[in-house]
């Protein structure tokens, strides 16, 4: 079994950044340990951005329970996952982690990882979001553009300059951003100085790029291009959507510069969220849903994969929406939207405590190639 260990400082849970040891020892093998700068939380006025309309998470929900029927009941093509995407073990003794809209989600022994039991061929997902403007609707929200831009992509764009300035002792010249949504982290890039390119397969994010952003992004296939060598690839949200996500990881090796540096932002099932989610009656519109969401990442999971695929991870960020969702689970059982109304002051205390202690359901990992 693939193990991981981290050393931790006594009172991390009180900081916001420290510095963690954490060893890999795969089966067999020699252990191998990784200095990795960990920060927790990230502030963000999370009403200002999306609001609460119970009626309209209701509604949300409602379409993906549509689209998850339309595409595990009815699809022509439904393939069994026999392997763990991200570590490669067996999943024949895997135990259901939770099922969300019929769909069971089964988790790796070894390394935790959750993912979809069977799912649709990956040409019928791709297509489904592909053409889907609904699915796309987060990211082409024109009236949050700056919102947006100020409270999520300013903060990830710094995080990445800073950590990527420690590694090459230098900024970066270029930036691939890989399912690059509406485009709003390449124009951040652009903004300072950068060469940006994206891929995107929704028709209605490239729409929306080139419309706010004057941005073209790319709709060919990141996985066999090859006319680029940039400084650093980004995949915000990215993994969690393909069947094999470490092909990204693997084409992203490959092309990425010699001295350069990936990050990645997958959604963490060991969470706050994850388990609300898993509730019975619970209506999810985010997070653990099995129309786009066929991963749920765990820390060893990940990293597994980024060392596998030949990356080092380097730095962490711990953050997440565990408290917005729990109390608008609360509201919508109880029908009672004056219950989030009067436990909203709490949410960012709440999920600071959660960020601090790894019960979050965000994490973004920046990690350098080996060797």
């Amino acid at each position: 079994m693939t193990t991981w260990q981290r050393t931790a400082p006594f009172g991390a849970d009180h900081m916001n950044a420290w510095q963690e040891t954490w060893q890999y020892r795969p089966d067999m093998g020699a252990v191998r340990s990784f200095d990795v700068q960990v920060r927790a939380g990230k502030p963000l006025d999370v009403l200002k951005l999306k609001g609460i309309d119970l009626g309209e998470v209701r509604s949300y929900a409602e379409f993906l329970a549509a689209t998850a029927e339309r595409l595990y009941r009815s699809a022509s093509e439904i393939q069994l996952v026999g392997e763990c995407p991200m570590c490669g073990a067996s999943l024949d003794e895997a135990q259901v982690a939770l099922t969300v809209f019929g769909v069971p989600y089964l988790r790796c022994a070894a390394c935790g990882h959750v993912c979809v039991e069977a799912r649709p061929a990956a040409e019928i997902l791709d297509q489904i979001f592909a053409d889907s403007e609904t699915h796309s609707s987060a990211y082409v929200d024109r009236n949050a553009i700056e919102i947006r831009m100020e409270q999520i992509i300013a903060p990830k764009l710094d995080w990445c300059l800073r950590h990527f300035r420690e590694q090459r002792g230098r900024g970066p010249h270029s930036v691939v951003d890989v399912g690059a949504g509406g485009g709003h982290f390449l124009a951040g890039a652009q903004r300072r100085g950068m060469a940006v390119e994206g891929f995107e397969k929704s028709r209605i994010s490239r729409a929306f790029a080139q419309e706010a952003f004057d941005l073209s992004l790319r709709e060919d296939d990141f996985l066999v291009a090859s006319d680029f060598a940039p400084d650093l690839i980004t995949m915000w949200g990215l993994l969690e959507y393909v069947a094999r996500p470490r092909d990204f990881l693997a084409a992203a090796r490959r092309r990425l510069s010699p001295d350069g540096m990936l990050v990645v932002e997958v959604p963490r099932v060991d969470a706050l969220g994850t388990m609300v989610q898993g509730m019975e009656g619970a209506v999810v519109a985010r997070h653990m849903d099995p129309t786009t969401h066929v991963n749920g990442f765990t820390d060893a999971s990940i990293c597994t994969a980024l060392v596998k695929e030949g990356f080092a991870p380097v730095a962490v960020w711990y953050f997440g929406m565990d408290a917005y969702e729990t109390f608008v689970q609360a509201a919508l059982k109880a029908s009672d939207p004056s219950i989030f109304n009067a436990m909203s002051d709490f949410i960012p205390v709440l999920q600071q405590a959660l960020d601090r202690g790894r019960q979050c359901d965000d994490i973004i990992i920046a990690a350098v190639p080996i060797g």
